[in-house]
């Protein structure tokens, strides 16, 4: 899992974003909050693509997961989605 780290190093890089998503973004954290927001959101979509080819490679190793154990999961949490 990657982990920020307050106080660590950073780069300064040039990344191009639709308008209408800058504009958002400025409204809802203002621009001294600007850098903070996208760099926690691309943290964010970095620790569930990890997560993501864990499970590929747990199922490659291991089978999907059985069906009777999902329907456990399902009625121990029916909340969850």
């Amino acid at each position: 899992m990657v982990r920020l780290r307050p106080g660590g190093r950073v780069r300064k890089v040039s990344v191009s974003l639709p308008e209408e998503l800058t504009a958002a973004v400025r409204d809802r954290v203002g621009p001294g909050a600007f850098s903070q927001y996208v760099t926690e959101a691309v943290a964010r979509r970095l620790e569930l693509d990890l997560l993501a080819e864990l499970a590929e490679q747990l199922e490659t190793e291991h089978g999907p997961v059985p069906e009777a154990a999902l329907a456990d999961a399902g009625a121990a949490w029916p909340d969850a989605e």
